[in-house]
């Protein structure tokens, strides 16, 4: 199966300069964006909160307020005891936030921190198919925090820091500890999506393990990494599986069909939506400069964002290239086409010899074979863009001006 990208978020005009600074409308204090040439000359580039690829769905930040006195939130407590019955320590456990459509955020403050984690564009929505760029998603975050009487997450004051004798720049306001980055593709059809996912099946990123999950219907790489973590999956069946709502009957609550989530779940198949989705953690947020929330750098996970797509777009072997491979290669890959354990064929130098030489193709024999068997001829799949359908359903967001005491 051959795959070819149609377009490139980098190469269209966006009217947005890289490294551009959109300001809000928020006290100078807490300005989230503030305006060019607001920045020291000391700091070598503006970071960058405007997000041209894609949007986010989870979000996960806290931030430490010094001044303490604020409100405690949480859902109890896990107060740890020693042998003597002293308390040593007590987490207070997040709680969990209610919004409409049964969506929920978790939201916990111990009277001097306040911590937040949930998915920002399905919260109090039927469906993510259409999120929000980053700093629409802290816009959400700050509204509901001050609607609980809490401060909203800030950068902070900035100041250079001596780290093993080199100078290094550290903020005060928030840290942020995991962002998911997620972009929509469309293969064209509900058949040619069910295709290209068996043809993800097969490929493998970097050094990270390839995982299936479901009917095929998503693969990931690097599941259980403390660094990133990614995958591809059906749009249409995903919302299937959540269109159920609660409403009240006779005697119980029984599960109803949302028939909206329905109708998007139908145009997913129509389209044949493949949503990639990639999970930046704490470590690798802090080895990218983008932990603290003042130098947090969007440009930066797009572009890694963009590097670790490229396992969408990579060209498989087809006919013609497979035909003039060297007998001994084109043996390996006919019986790793036929689903032999290969493993169990060739000496492990000859195999490693063979895989090497056949990943140029597009073809990884450590993996599996997933290829359809009698399949004439190399099916050509095309990505590309995704627009909103006419009746789909984005609420605006509210921006709110929060008060000097914050």
């Amino acid at each position: 199966m051959q795959v070819t990208r149609q377009s490139s978020p980098f190469e269209r005009k966006t009217g947005v300069e890289s490294g551009a600074v959109v300001p809000v409308d928020v006290p100078e204090l807490y300005h989230l964006f503030p305006k060019p040439g607001s920045k020291p000359d000391w700091y070598p580039r503006p970071a960058t909160k405007v997000q041209l690829v894609g949007f986010c769905d989870w979000l996960s930040i806290y931030q430490r307020h010094h001044c303490g006195g604020l409100p405690k939130v949480a859902d109890g407590a896990v107060i740890r005891v020693d042998a003597d019955g002293v308390v040593e320590s007590t987490t207070l456990k997040k709680l969990q936030v209610e919004g409409s459509h049964e969506t929920s955020v978790f939201i916990r403050c111990d009277g001097e921190t306040v911590w937040f984690d949930g998915n920002v564009s399905r919260w109090g929505r039927p469906d993510n198919v259409f999120g929000y760029p980053f700093r629409q998603c802290l816009q959400i975050i700050n509204n509901l925090l001050v609607s609980m009487g809490l401060p909203p997450f800030t950068e902070g004051e900035r100041f250079i820091s001596n780290f093993k004798g080199e100078p290094r720049t550290v903020w005060t306001g928030a840290r942020v500890t995991r962002v998911d980055v997620t972009r929509n593709f469309s293969t064209g059809s509900k058949e040619d999506a069910y295709h290209f996912m068996r043809y993800l099946q097969g490929q493998q990123a970097s050094r990270l393990k390839t995982g299936t999950y479901g009917e095929g219907e998503t693969v990931d790489w690097g599941r259980g990494s403390r660094y990133l973590y990614y995958k591809a999956y059906l749009k249409g069946p995903e919302l299937r599986r959540h269109a159920g709502r609660s409403v009240p009957g006779d005697d119980l609550f029984k599960p109803a069909l949302d028939p909206y989530v329905l109708q998007l779940a139908d145009w997913c198949d129509s389209v044949g939506l493949v949503r990639f989705e990639m999970t930046f953690k704490a470590t690798k947020l802090h080895d990218m400069g983008c932990s603290h929330l003042g130098g947090f750098d969007m440009k930066q996970l797009e572009i890694e964002f963009e590097s670790k797509a490229e396992v969408l777009t990579r060209a498989s072997a087809d006919v013609d290239q497979i035909s003039q491979l060297p007998k001994p290669l084109l043996s390996t890959y006919r019986m790793w086409q036929a689903g032999d354990d290969i493993t169990t064929k060739l000496k492990r130098s000859q195999f490693y010899k063979h895989r090497r030489e056949l990943l140029s193709f597009g073809v990884d024999i450590a993996i599996k074979s997933n290829v359809l068997q009698f399949q004439p001829k190399t099916r050509v799949i095309q990505l590309g863009p995704v627009s909103m359908p006419d009746f789909y359903e984005l609420p605006t967001i509210e921006r709110k001006r929060y008060g000097s005491h914050y």
